[in-house]
C-alpha cells in the first residue's frame, strides 16, 4: 500500500514538474524571446519592395501635354528557380513514365477531396529520386484506402505497405506549362521563353518582357507562377510624337532621359522611388500588404515656352518643303521677340519617340542646335547696323560696288552682277557682298570681331540642350583683312542655327537682345544693348525691302503685315575649300515691323531640283508658318490687307 501512494507521488510529481518545464518554456517563448522570434520570423515573410515613382509631366505653354508618364509593367523570372521546377517536373515524368497529358488525366480521373492518386511505389530508389524532387504539388503518403474513380471505373485499392505518389493538380498549375501560359499571353515563341531561361538559369533577376499593359500584366500575376513576377514601372508617353521629338529628346526603357529635355533636366524630371513592405509566401509570391515605409515622389513638372500649335505649323511646313526640294534636311525655330521665350524648334528628319525602334542613327539629331553653319548673308543687316552705330557710315551713304567684285588679299570677292552705285538699304536688298565688305573695311577688326561676340556667334545658347555645338569665331588677334571681309557676309566662322535666331533679336528689340528661354516666362528678362537703338531700327526697316518686290524674299510676304528679313544661300563646306553645287538655303524674318511679336529663322539643306535660292526656298516657309502663328496670337495688323 505505501509503495503505491509513493509510486503515486512519484508519478505526480514528474507530472507537476513537466507542467512547469512547459510554462518556463513558453514564457522563455512568448515574453523573453518574443521580440527576437517576431523578427526573425519577419524576415523569412516579410519583404521590403521599391515602389515606381512617375517622371515630371512636360507642357506647352497653354498647359498642353507634351510628355507624360503611363503606368506599365514588366515580366521577370528568377531563372534559377524557374528552370530548376522545369527540370524537375520534366524528370518526375520520366520517373512516373507518363506523359503530361496523361499525368493531367489521372489527377483529374483519380481525385479525391484536394490530392489526385497516380500510383503506388515499390522501389526504395524511386521513392528516394522523387523526394529529392522537391516539387510543389507533389506528396508520397502511406494510407490505406479503396479509391472510386471519377468515371465509375474499378475501385482502386491503395495499400499502406508502400508509399504513393499523389499531386496537388491545382498547385503544379505553377509550374506545368510555364512556357506555354507565358508565351501566349506576352506573344513570345515558348522555344524562345525556354531558351532564354536556360541560358540565364544561374541568374535571380532576368527580363522577359518590359513595358506590357497593366491589364496583361495583371493576367499573367493571375497564373501563379512559380518564379514569375511583375514589376510595376512607368513609361514615358509622348502626345505630339514625331513633331517635337528633337526638343524634347526620350527616356530609355528604365525611364531615365537620353537625350533632349528629358536627358538635359533629367535631375528635376525625375521621380524618387518610395518602399513598401509586403508579406511572401515560400514561392516568392506577395500575399499581403504590411504597409507603405516611404512613399515615392512624383518628379516635377515642367511648363515650357513652347507653343504646340506653332510646333505643329513649323513641322509641316518643313514637310512639305523636304519633299517638294527632295531636301537632305530641314530646320526652323520661332522665338518670342519681346521675351526670348522659344515658341518653336523643329528638325527633320525626324523620329517617333513612342517607337524604340527609331530611338537611333541620325535622326534623333535636334540639328537646331547641333549642325554648325557658316551664315551666308543672313548676317550682312549685322555689319550694317554696326556700321551706323559706330557712325563710319550714313543711311543714304553711297557705296560703289562697281565691277561688280573687289580684291583682298589676292582674293576675288564678287556679286552676281555689277550693281554699281548702292545705299545700305540697296546692299541689303540686293544682298551684295561687295557692299557688305566695303563697308565691313570702314570698321576696325576689333569692332567687327566684338559684333559677332555681342551677338554670341562664339558660345552656347546657355539652355544646356545635349548635342548642342558651339558656334566658332576666330580669334580677334589672328584676324586679318580677308576674315573681316568675308564675316560681313557669313563666311569664315561658323554658328548654329538658335545662334542665328537669338542674334536676329537685336532687330526686333531696338539695339538689344536678351537670353534665351525654353521655359514659360512671367516677365522680360534684362536687355543688353548691342547696337544704339536708330541703328537697329534703321536695318529692321531696310530689311523691309528684302521681302518687297525686287528684293531676294517677296515669297516671305505676308498679307496685312510688314515682314523684315534677309536670305542666304550659302555653299557649303567641303576639306580644303567649298562645294560649288551644294547648298544652304537660308531666311530669318522678323513679324511684325511695327511691333516685332515673333522672329523665325529656316534653313534647308541641299534642295535639289535647281531651286536653291534663300527667297525661294526657305522664305515661303516663314510664310506659311508666321501666317498660322500671327492668328493664333491674335497680333493686330499693321498694314491694310490689299497693301502688298
Amino acid at each position: 500500500m505505501n509503495s503505491k501512494l509513493r509510486r503515486d507521488k512519484v508519478v505526480f510529481a514528474l507530472i507537476v514538474l513537466g507542467f512547469m518545464a512547459v510554462l518556463v518554456r513558453a514564457f522563455y517563448v512568448q515574453i523573453l524571446q518574443s521580440s527576437f522570434l517576431q523578427e526573425e520570423g519577419s524576415k523569412r515573410q516579410v519583404r521590403t519592395i521599391d515602389i515606381p515613382a512617375p517622371r515630371g509631366t512636360v507642357y506647352d505653354r497653354h498647359g498642353d501635354l507634351l510628355a507624360l508618364s503611363t503606368p506599365m509593367a514588366s515580366v521577370w523570372v528568377d531563372a534559377k528557380v524557374m528552370y530548376n521546377y522545369q527540370q524537375s517536373y520534366v524528370r518526375f515524368l520520366q520517373l512516373m513514365g507518363l506523359q503530361e497529358s496523361e499525368l493531367r488525366n489521372l489527377a483529374q480521373r483519380n481525385r479525391h477531396k484536394r490530392l489526385s492518386f497516380i500510383r503506388q511505389i515499390q522501389d526504395a530508389k524511386l521513392v528516394e529520386a522523387v523526394e529529392s524532387l522537391e516539387l510543389p504539388g507533389i506528396y508520397l503518403k502511406k494510407v490505406e484506402m479503396a479509391l472510386t474513380p471519377k468515371d465509375a471505373g474499378a475501385v482502386i485499392a491503395i495499400s499502406s505497405d508502400s508509399p504513393s505518389v499523389w499531386v496537388d493538380a491545382e498547385q503544379m498549375l505553377g509550374y506545368q506549362q510555364a512556357y506555354f501560359k507565358l508565351a501566349t499571353l506576352l506573344k513570345i515563341p515558348s522555344n524562345r521563353i525556354a531558351d532564354k531561361v536556360k541560358a540565364f538559369s544561374k541568374r535571380r533577376f532576368v527580363y522577359l518582357k518590359r513595358s506590357i499593359e497593366p491589364q496583361l500584366a495583371k493576367q499573367i500575376e493571375d497564373l501563379n507562377l512559380y518564379g514569375v513576377y511583375i514589376q510595376d514601372e512607368y513609361k514615358r508617353y509622348y502626345p505630339a510624337g514625331e513633331i517635337s521629338a528633337h526638343l524634347l529628346g526620350f527616356t530609355n526603357i528604365d525611364d531615365r532621359g537620353q537625350e533632349g529635355l528629358e536627358l538635359a533636366y533629367e535631375d528635376w524630371l525625375k521621380g524618387k522611388p518610395g518602399q513598401k513592405q509586403v508579406i511572401k509566401d515560400r514561392a516568392g509570391r506577395v500575399i499581403d500588404f504590411v504597409k507603405d515605409v516611404v512613399p515615392a515622389k512624383s518628379g516635377s513638372d515642367i511648363t515650357l515656352s513652347l507653343d504646340k500649335n506653332i510646333q505643329f505649323f513649323a513641322y509641316r511646313a518643313l514637310k512639305s518643303v523636304m519633299v517638294e526640294h527632295q531636301a537632305k534636311s530641314a530646320s526652323s525655330v520661332v522665338l518670342d521677340a519681346k521675351t526670348g521665350e522659344i515658341l518653336a524648334m523643329v528638325s527633320l528628319p525626324g523620329y517617333n519617340p513612342n517607337d524604340r525602334a527609331q530611338l537611333h542613327g541620325r535622326a534623333i539629331k535636334n540639328r537646331v542646335v547641333s549642325d554648325l553653319i557658316e551664315p551666308g548673308s543672313t548676317v550682312k543687316p549685322f555689319i550694317v547696323a554696326k556700321a551706323l552705330d559706330a557712325g563710319v557710315i550714313e543711311v543714304d551713304e553711297k557705296i560703289d560696288t562697281h565691277p561688280g567684285s573687289i580684291r583682298v588679299q589676292g582674293y576675288r570677292i564678287t556679286d552676281t552682277h555689277n550693281n554699281g552705285v548702292l545705299t545700305p538699304v540697296e546692299i541689303i536688298q540686293k544682298s551684295s557682298n561687295v557692299g557688305a565688305s566695303k563697308i565691313a573695311l570702314k570698321l576696325t577688326t576689333e569692332q567687327e570681331w566684338q559684333l559677332w561676340k555681342d551677338v554670341g556667334f562664339n558660345r552656347d545658347s546657355g539652355l544646356y540642350l545635349p548635342g548642342e555645338a558651339s558656334g566658332y569665331l576666330k580669334p580677334v588677334s589672328q584676324w586679318q583683312e580677308l576674315d573681316q571681309v568675308s564675316a560681313s557676309f557669313g563666311y569664315g566662322f561658323s554658328v548654329n542655327l538658335l545662334n542665328l535666331a537669338h542674334g536676329y533679336l537685336m532687330f526686333a528689340n531696338q539695339g538689344k537682345i536678351m537670353p534665351l528661354s525654353l521655359f514659360k516666362l512671367d516677365q522680360a528678362p534684362q536687355k543688353q544693348q548691342v547696337v544704339k537703338a536708330e541703328a537697329a531700327d534703321a536695318v529692321l526697316s531696310m530689311m523691309e525691302k528684302v521681302v518687297a518686290r525686287g528684293g531676294t524674299a517677296p515669297k516671305a510676304q505676308i498679307s496685312g503685315y510688314r515682314v523684315a528679313g534677309k536670305t542666304g544661300t550659302v555653299h557649303k563646306t567641303k576639306q580644303g575649300g567649298y562645294e560649288q553645287n551644294q547648298y544652304l538655303s537660308v531666311f530669318a524674318g522678323i513679324v511684325p515691323v511695327s511691333d516685332p511679336d515673333m522672329v523665325m529663322v529656316t534653313v534647308v539643306d541641299e534642295p535639289g531640283r535647281g531651286i536653291y535660292y534663300g527667297g525661294s526656298v526657305a522664305a515661303p516657309v516663314f510664310k506659311e508658318v508666321m501666317q498660322q502663328a500671327l492668328r493664333l496670337r491674335n497680333v493686330p495688323h499693321d498694314q491694310t490687307l490689299d497693301s502688298l
